[in-house]
């Protein structure tokens, strides 16, 4: 290999040149791993075509040949595949939270943003669910680390991932069919058709479609409150006749009734954690003329599934001590005790014998309907010899309705979400000009513009006593950008790259309310009380979709708000070509994520003995406290050196990093206590108000900036093709993090459990015993050390027939799912085991493996495969609360056979 200037390689534009002939494409396939030679990888990474190993970017690329080795359709499976990546997920949003080296959002709702953006053909993605929409018939996808904001704008704060998908060929009709069949009846097909019309105009068309049965062991409960939802036939299901110790925990508690019923085993096929999905995409390339280039693509996905839940963490629940409502320790007969016993709370004692981290008791089946559509236009025109023009625009559309059990028979707070219709729409224009010459400066400057107007409607069900609903007719937000970026070849060797870029953000609520409904509220179509509290016969008579009618409910808060932020990225870089193998590099840049609004609440005077509310001579409430949360961007800055090279003539390179980041004004997103206010209480049994006055605190969901950290690491890549016919690939990853500033937090992890209070306690914010400095904790999902580690060996035989197996093997140190870190700070809890609800994410290891059947010039192949081969178990996220831990778990060992025929 042969380094040149960086951004001078080619003067092709990215999304202007014309794709490989499908022959030669997979010719080229196979035969990188027949030999013990490197193929050359081309990234877009600065807006244009240049060589992976002369990108002074740590980027790592993979082609559809090797998302589909993996077994991976989309981005929530492309943790292992990224060095220091983490991808964990929310089941009640359907969206995956991303974090790049120590640094994510998990405020994954309207409201706000993500820390590594997401781009599709080049044009920026706003919503996370967007990334669970199937990945299929790509040329690339591109993983970038460190600050890409000078670039690709928005919230790329700590990185950047674009997924290319293949482009139309004028040279050749071209098809394809692919079909795999697995473990829990999981079908997935998949196809290809490329049509070159005429020399000018190519159309290309291509789908893909899975369905499978869920992994959990779930069961519907008709003992738990609501049971709306269930069949009829689920709602009278036999009396339980076995042991009292044998039962679940709803069933123990059984809501007014000395009779329990039977579970009923769910359908595996629309049980939550399912897959019921697909996607197509028609594209259109255009070249009239050899200087002007056209695609226009139209893309659709759709997710029927049940959608996904939490489970419980049955190692965790096994370490509490067991008590009464006296606080007596109680041993495993249930007599009281002299001493603490642990291991007397397991996943048994909530779901009864046989129960492990794959169970779920459910009275709310899942339901999802998801669709995305998005129309991407690329367009490239060479305006002269020196400078071209791109545009590159977009349109989507992402509707979610959605309905998920959130308490999943763990406690008596029966708990469901909803989202009826949620309605996300953007547009996206950015142009460009860029240099296409080969002087000494290469260098693009551009604007951009992005609109996003969300529709959000959707609540929350406490069935005993309440429900809420978030009525967001209008929150929008609107960003536009100019930035240039240049890369000036100061020698033959040296080469410096300045970048800036300048955003302006608005974000604004119109219209906007939480609204409530509950035993004093009316409900305006009856006149009656908007829900019947306490009274399980009464609830189960409203319709299913009662709530989901925004008429009904009463408002609590006025959302209109409105906020504007602007910030400068700038990058500072130098590369430097030491030979012909070897390239070293170093750059300054900043990256942001944007600010944000969020809901407004206001606090009303009160008499304390009575809990009315007071008025002023007009008759009108008396506001004592405002709320209006609007929060700054969170910047982190970078310092990073690297060094790619090439060695053992051609067969071996390593792409090495060296980072340091300041992380400041962090945001961090929770349920959070705003303000106290004093309620009545009500008798359990009738619902009837008791006369005694209680403190209650009014919480809401809100994202603040929290503090300063520091992160350090290291990543190193190597591509090796030691012997011929096989080839290793993987990292090793290093990473440090550590919260530097005084960071003065409301605990809110496991807060009841921990503190052993009641939920008021925990989240009254004028409560400093809950209040810890997390100065010196560690970040989430941030582990020390990880290692990947992939080996393909090619048998080739004189037929032409190939034998490829592949093995993959994969291990993450331990780290936390929170920044909270709770073994660090034991001795301020008020429980004897705080380690049944601590936040550390155990080490974790997979091993997957592939055997490949190829037929001659690769016109079809069989390939059998296993993933996480060794069955082990990983929870993706970790909720606190309810005295257990919970969160999403892995999916098991899975296996199948897949083939594939290209016509």
């Amino acid at each position: 290999m042969r380094l040149h200037k960086p951004l001078a390689l080619s003067i092709a534009l990215v999304n202007t040149g014309m794709a490989l002939a499908q022959e030669e494409e997979r010719n080229s396939q196979y035969d990188a791993y027949q030999t013990n030679s490197l193929e050359e990888v081309t990234v877009t990474a600065t807006k244009r075509e240049t060589n992976l190993m002369e990108t002074p970017i740590s980027i790592t690329a993979f082609s559809q040949e090797k998302l589909d080795r993996e077994g991976l359709t989309n981005i929530k499976d492309m943790a292992q595949m990224v060095p220091n990546m983490e991808i964990s997920m929310d089941s009640s949003q359907t969206a995956p939270v991303v974090a790049m080296r120590g640094v994510r959002s998990t405020n994954i709702t309207e409201l706000g943003d993500p820390s590594v953006s997401l781009h599709l053909d080049g044009i920026y993605s706003p919503r996370p669910q967007g990334a669970m929409a199937l990945m299929f018939d790509v040329e690339r996808v591109e993983a970038m680390r460190g600050p890409q904001g000078t670039l690709f704008g928005r919230n790329s704060t700590v990185g950047n991932v674009n997924i290319i998908s293949k482009r139309p060929d004028f040279n050749e009709f071209d098809a394809s069919i692919g079909i795999e069949l697995g473990r829990w009846n999981h079908q997935q097909t998949r196809g290809m058709i490329n049509i070159p019309v005429s020399e000018t105009f190519a159309l290309r068309a291509s789908f893909m479609q899975e369905t499978r049965d869920s992994y959990l062991d779930g069961y519907y409960d008709p003992n738990q409150w609501d049971v709306r939802y269930l069949p009829e036939e689920i709602q009278n299901a036999p009396v339980y006749t076995g042991a009292d110790e044998d039962r679940s925990l709803r069933q123990r508690e059984r809501w007014g009734s000395g009779e329990v019923q039977e579970l009923v085993k769910a359908d595996p096929s629309d049980f939550y954690n399912n897959s019921d999905q697909y996607a197509f995409r028609i594209s259109a390339l255009w070249e009239p003329v050899e200087s002007l280039s056209w695609m226009l693509a139209y893309e659709q996905f759709q997710d029927d599934s049940a959608g996904g839940t939490d489970t419980l963490n049955c190692d965790m629940a096994a370490k509490r001590i067991r008590k009464d409502d006296d606080g007596n320790y109680l041993d495993a007969d249930g007599n009281i005790s002299d001493v603490p016993i642990p291991g007397q709370l397991g996943c048994e004692s909530v779901y009864g014998p046989g129960a492990d981290d794959y169970t779920v008791n459910v009275s709310v089946p899942g339901f999802l309907d998801l669709n995305i559509e998005s129309v991407r236009s690329n367009l490239s025109w060479d305006l002269s010899d020196e400078i071209a023009l791109v545009y590159n625009a977009g349109w989507s559309q992402q509707v979610r309705s959605q309905r998920s059990d959130q308490d999943r028979g763990i406690t008596g707070w029966d708990m469901s979400i909803f989202f009826r219709d949620a309605t996300f729409t953007s547009q996206s224009h950015e142009i460009q000009l860029q240099s296409t010459g080969s002087g000494p400066l290469q260098w693009i400057a551009g604007v951009f513009y992005f609109e996003e107007d969300n529709n959000m409607q959707g609540g929350w069900i406490n069935s005993g006593q309440n429900a809420d609903y978030w009525n967001q007719p209008e929150r929008t937000l609107k960003s536009q950008a100019l930035f240039t970026q240049g890369t000036y070849a100061i020698t033959d060797q040296l080469n410096l790259t300045l970048g800036v870029r300048y955003t302006e953000d608005t974000k604004q609520d119109v219209g906007g309310h939480n609204m409530a409904c509950n035993a004093d509220t009316i409900n305006p179509q009856t006149g009656e009380a908007c829900f019947p509290a306490w009274d399980r016969d009464a609830f189960n008579q409203l319709p299913t979709d009662y709530f989901e009618d925004s008429s009904i409910y009463s408002i609590v808060s006025d959302n209109q708000t409105k906020g504007s932020w602007d910030f400068t990225n700038y990058r500072v870089g130098l590369d430097y070509i030491v030979n012909d193998d070897l390239m070293v590099f170093g750059y300054i840049a900043n990256g942001f994520k944007s600010g944000g609004i969020g809901d407004v609440f206001v606090q009303y005077e009160q008499d304390p003995t009575t809990a009315e509310y007071l008025t002023d001579a007009n008759g009108d409430r008396i506001i004592k406290e405002r709320h209006q949360n609007t929060y700054d961007p969170e910047i982190v800055t970078t310092y990073e050196l690297g060094a790619k090279g090439t060695y053992l003539d051609g067969n071996l390179n390593i792409m090495a990093t060296l980072f340091y980041s300041d992380y400041e004004d962090m945001q961090a997103a929770s349920a959070k206590g705003i303000f106290p206010y004093y309620v009545e209480e009500r008798d359990d049994e009738t619902g009837e108000l008791t006369g005694e006055i209680t403190t209650e605190t009014q919480t809401v969901f809100q994202t603040d900036n929290i503090g300063s950290a520091v992160i350090k690491g290291l990543e190193v890549e190597f591509d090796w093709a030691p012997i011929e016919n096989g080839r290793f690939e993987g990292y090793l990853t290093w990473l440090d993090t550590e919260i530097t500033s005084d960071f003065i937090y409301h605990w809110d992890f496991a807060a009841t459990d921990l503190f052993e209070v009641d939920h008021g306690v925990a989240t009254n914010p004028d409560n400093d015993a809950m209040k810890v400095n997390l100065k010196g904790n560690e970040l989430a999902a941030s582990p020390k050390l990880s290692v990947k580690l992939n080996y393909t060996h090619t048998f080739r035989f004189d037929n032409g027939f190939a034998i490829i197996p592949h093995l993959s093997y994969f291990w993450r140190d331990k780290s936390y799912h929170t920044f909270l870190n709770v073994d660090k700070h034991y001795d301020i809890f008020a429980t004897e085991t705080p380690d049944a609800f601590s936040d550390v994410r155990p080490a974790f290891h997979s091993v997957n493996s592939t055997l490949k059947l190829e037929a001659p010039d690769n016109k079809w192949s069989v390939e059998a495969f296993v993933y996480n081969l060794t069955d082990q178990k990983e929870t993706y996220w970790a909720g606190g609360g309810d005295g257990v831990i919970k969160g999403p778990v892995s999916m098991p060992r899975f296996y199948g056979i897949r083939g594939n025929y290209n016509f």
